[in-house]
């Protein structure tokens, strides 16, 4: 019976693992895809891929151990994936337009990412982190949290600005993306509800679907001589 039970336990751990280690594999592989497959691409979309899949493999390489030069390394990279796909969202975007048409609307999302920012820095500041780098780590975690709340913005102003399928879709990944990592500040900080993982893991992956759909379509420019892609 002893014997059974740990046979099961070990079954569901490798189970857990595999999960895990083919759901890291998923960015990594759109990015492959995007790569071989795309004529055209995107410099910012390009990186942002690109360091969100090294910082996943980096993942995949440390497992559970949560090595700080790993945790360090993963995070930063994710941070400046989130800052190159910010610079994807803006690139297309009219600060004139936005000035004469959307002005309240982006006095409201400023004020709404100010306002969420300093709720999951309620979150986060009396956790006690396992570490001799606190001060650093929370460093870390915050410009985190703030770049992906910028990127929430950014892209629904962006959508907003330019009203096309490829910022919808980008603007529907940014979304699926923030509610992903969101749900897993509350796994790990407030609930170990197992529930809140699975569908954070499934937004996370259908937040990279839209993205690479988004990349099929070319930026419709708008009397904007200077655009790019």
């Amino acid at each position: 019976m002893l014997a059974c039970f740990f046979s099961l336990l070990v079954l569901e751990t490798i189970q857990i693992s595999i999960f895990s280690v083919l759901e890291l594999l998923v960015v990594p592989f759109i990015t492959l895809f995007y790569f071989l497959f795309r004529k055209k691409k995107s410099l910012y979309f390009s990186l942002f891929l690109g360091c969100y899949s090294a910082a996943d493999i980096l993942h995949i390489i440390d497992g559970n151990n949560l090595n700080e030069i790993f945790y360090f390394a993963c995070n930063i990279l994710y941070v400046l994936s989130f800052f190159f796909l910010i610079l994807e969202a803006f690139k297309t975007l009219d600060i004139k337009v936005l000035y004469q048409k959307f002005l309240i609307q982006t006095i409201v999302l400023v004020a709404l990412v100010f306002y969420l920012f300093t709720v999951l820095c309620d979150i986060i500041d009396p956790i006690l982190f396992d570490t001799k780098v606190l001060s650093l780590v929370r460093v870390v975690e915050h410009s985190y949290n703030l770049l992906l709340l910028i990127l929430l913005a950014v892209s629904f102003l962006n959508f907003l600005d330019n009203d096309t399928k490829k910022s919808l879709y980008l603007f529907i990944g940014c979304l699926a993306i923030s509610f992903s990592e969101f749900l897993l500040i509350g796994y790990y900080y407030l609930t170990d509800l197992e529930m809140l993982n699975y569908i954070a893991i499934v937004l996370n992956i259908f937040a990279f679907v839209m993205f690479y759909l988004q990349s099929n379509f070319a930026i419709e420019v708008k009397n904007k001589s200077n655009a790019f892609v």
